[in-house]
Formats: structure tokens, C-alpha cells, sequence
């Protein structure tokens, strides 16, 4: 009897742990498309990786959707530089002074233009 309920305890962890891996990510690379500069090409799975998963570090700014940056910022809702200079960039600065690998700070570097 204990055989059986520890294969089925088994079978329960390994079941949920795929659960859990199989959530929708959403999307790999988004695009922030452009206002007065050049689009913005976000690397969303590689940040995912790099913040441990931890999706409240941009999403507590605004909810999981696909579109939903610029439906809040056309609602006036959002503020470009909000997400920029209060997620981005600060989190790319601070990385740096922790000495972790970090991101760009200039605007041209994330705003490239397409060639």
C-alpha cells in the first residue's frame, strides 16, 4: 500500500511540475511599436530568464496581455516613459551597480533602426 501511494505522490509532482513548465510564457520576442523613434525589439524569454521568472517586476506597471501597452498608453492609461525610464532603464542601471549583467541605457541602443 505505501508503494503505491508513493508512486502516485510521484506521479502527482512530476504531473504538476509539467503543468507549471507548460504555462503560456507568452510571447518570445514582442516589438514595441514606434512613436517618434524606431521600434523597439524586446527579448521578453531572455528577460523572463534573466529576472528568475519573476513577471511582477514589469507586470505590477501593467497586467499579462498581448497589446496591452499600447492600449493603455491610447487610453492614456500608460506612459511611454514610465515603462521606459521606471522599468527599463532603472532595471538595467541597477543590474549594472549590482554588478550583474544588464542591458542598454542609451535610448538608440533598444531603438535601432531596421536595416
Amino acid at each position: 500500500m505505501k508503494k503505491i501511494v508513493f508512486i502516485v505522490l510521484t506521479l502527482l509532482v512530476v504531473s504538476l511540475s509539467v503543468l507549471v513548465n507548460a504555462q503560456d510564457k507568452g510571447a518570445e520576442v514582442v516589438v514595441f511599436e514606434k512613436g517618434r523613434m524606431q521600434p523597439v525589439t524586446f527579448a521578453h524569454h531572455m528577460h523572463q530568464q534573466k529576472l528568475s521568472n519573476d513577471c511582477s517586476s514589469c507586470h505590477d506597471l501593467f497586467p499579462m496581455e498581448s497589446g496591452i501597452i499600447k492600449e493603455m498608453i491610447t487610453q492614456e492609461k500608460l506612459k511611454k516613459q514610465q515603462v521606459m525610464n521606471s522599468k527599463c532603464v532603472k532595471c538595467h542601471k541597477d543590474r549594472k551597480k549590482q554588478g550583474l549583467a544588464a542591458g542598454p541605457t542609451k535610448c538608440t541602443a533598444c531603438h535601432v533602426r531596421s536595416k
